[in-house]
C-alpha cells in the first residue's frame, strides 16, 4: 500500500509567530470602527465682523434688531422704526425748505414796502423844488407873520397920537407968539408933517422888510424840512429794502442748509455701504481664519484615529520583507481629498488580502 507524504512547508517559527501576531492585531482593529466625530467636516460660526456688517445693513434698511442662533446665522429681525439711515437728513432737508418760505414771503412785503415809499419821497422831492427861486405873492402870504399888518398899523396909531401932541404944542406956542396962522407957522406945520410922513415910511419898510425876511427864513426852512422829509422817506425804504435783502439771503441760508442736509442724505448711504463692506472683508478674513483652525483640528483627530492603521501598514511591509517573496503588505496612507470611509475601507481590504495570503502560505 504506497504511503503518502505531506510536506509542508512553513516559514520560520520566529516569522510564523509574528504573521500570526499581525493577523490577530489586523482582524481586531478592522473590527474596531473609527470614531469620525473628532474629524467630521464642520463650519466655523458666523464672525462677529459678520454679524456687525449683517445687523448694519438692517439698520441702514430701518429694521431692528437681528437675533442669531448658536451657530450664528440669522433667526429673527426686530421690529424697527422703519426709517432707513439716510430718512432723518431728508426730513431735516425737507424742514429747512419750508421754513425757507416765509423768509421769501417777508421779503417780497419788504421790497413792496420800500417800493410803496417812492412815491411820498418824489412829493416831498416836488415840493422842494416849489421852494426854490424868487418868492412869489403867494409865498409872501403864506410864510410872512399873520401880525405883521397889525403891528404896522398899531405902530402908526403910536407915531400919529405923538404927531397931534407935537401939532397942539407948536400950535399952542405960535397962538402965544402972536404967529398962528402965520407962513412961519404954516412952514413949521409944513416941515413937522413931511418929517412924519418920512417916518412912518420907514417904520412900514422896516417891518415889511422884517417880514420878507421871516418868510424867506420860514420858506427856506420848510425847504429843508421838505429835502429832510425826501430823505427820511428815502432811507425808510432802503431800510426796508435792506430787510428784504436780509430775509431773501436768511431764506436762501435756509436753502443752503436744506441742500446740505440732501448731500448728507445721498452721502450716508455710500458711507454706510463702505461701513458695511468693510465690516464684511474682515468677518470674511475671520472666518476663514477660524476655519483654517477647525480644519486642522480636525486634520489632527483624523491623523491621530488613523495612526494604528498606518502602523500596521508599516508593520506589514517589513514583515513581508522578511518573509521573502511573500505577497506584499499595503502602508496606510491618509490623504485630506479622501474620506475616512474610503480610507477605512482601504484598510480593511488590504489588511483582509494580506490576511488571505498569509493563510495560502500556511502561516496560519
Amino acid at each position: 500500500m504506497a504511503e503518502t507524504t505531506t510536506t509542508i512547508s512553513r516559514p520560520a517559527p520566529f516569522i510564523e509567530s509574528m504573521g500570526k501576531t499581525f493577523g490577530e492585531g489586523v482582524m481586531q482593529l478592522g473590527a474596531k470602527p473609527v470614531p469620525t466625530t473628532g474629524f467630521a467636516p464642520s463650519v466655523a460660526g458666523a464672525d462677529p465682523f459678520t454679524q456687525a456688517a449683517q445687523q448694519a445693513a438692517v439698520s441702514q434698511a430701518g429694521l431692528g434688531q437681528l437675533q442669531f442662533d448658536a451657530s450664528g446665522a440669522v433667526s429673527g429681525i426686530g421690529a424697527g422704526q422703519g426709517i432707513a439711515g439716510y430718512q432723518p437728513y431728508m426730513d431735516a432737508a425737507t424742514g429747512y425748505g419750508t421754513a425757507a418760505a416765509p423768509f421769501g414771503t417777508a421779503a417780497g412785503t419788504q421790497a413792496a414796502a420800500a417800493a410803496g415809499q417812492v412815491t411820498p419821497m418824489t412829493g416831498y422831492g416836488t415840493a422842494a423844488g416849489a421852494l426854490t427861486g424868487p418868492m412869489s405873492t403867494a409865498q409872501l402870504a403864506a410864510y410872512e407873520s399873520p401880525y405883521t399888518n397889525q403891528v404896522i398899523q398899531s405902530m402908526r396909531d403910536q407915531m400919529a397920537d405923538v404927531k397931534a401932541q407935537q401939532d397942539i404944542g407948536r400950535n399952542t406956542q405960535a397962538v402965544g407968539a402972536g404967529a398962528f396962522g402965520g407962513a412961519r407957522q404954516g412952514v413949521a406945520q409944513s416941515v413937522a408933517d413931511t418929517e412924519y410922513n418920512r417916518m412912518v415910511g420907514q417904520m412900514v419898510a422896516q417891518q415889511e422888510q422884517a417880514g420878507f425876511g421871516q418868510a424867506q427864513q420860514a420858506r427856506q426852512q420848510d425847504y429843508m424840512n421838505q429835502l429832510g422829509l425826501g430823505q427820511y422817506t428815502q432811507g425808510i425804504g432802503q431800510y426796508q429794502q435792506g430787510l428784504g435783502q436780509q430775509q431773501l439771503g436768511l431764506g436762501q441760508y435756509q436753502q443752503g442748509l436744506g441742500q446740505y442736509q440732501q448731500g448728507m442724505a445721498q452721502l450716508q448711504p455710500q458711507l454706510a455701504g463702505q461701513q458695511i463692506g468693510q465690516l464684511g472683508q474682515f468677518g470674511q478674513q475671520g472666518l476663514g481664519y477660524r476655519q483654517a483652525i477647525t480644519d486642522t483640528a480636525a486634520q489632527a483627530a483624523k491623523e491621530a484615529a488613523y495612526e494604528p492603521y498606518q502602523r500596521y501598514g508599516f508593520m506589514g511591509e517589513q514583515l513581508t520583507g522578511i518573509m521573502g517573496g511573500y505577497p506584499g503588505g499595503t502602508r496606510m496612507q491618509t490623504a485630506p481629498s479622501a474620506s475616512p470611509m474610503q480610507q477605512m475601507l482601504g484598510t480593511g481590504i488590504m489588511g483582509g488580502l494580506g490576511y488571505a495570503g498569509m493563510k495560502t502560505a500556511g502561516m496560519f
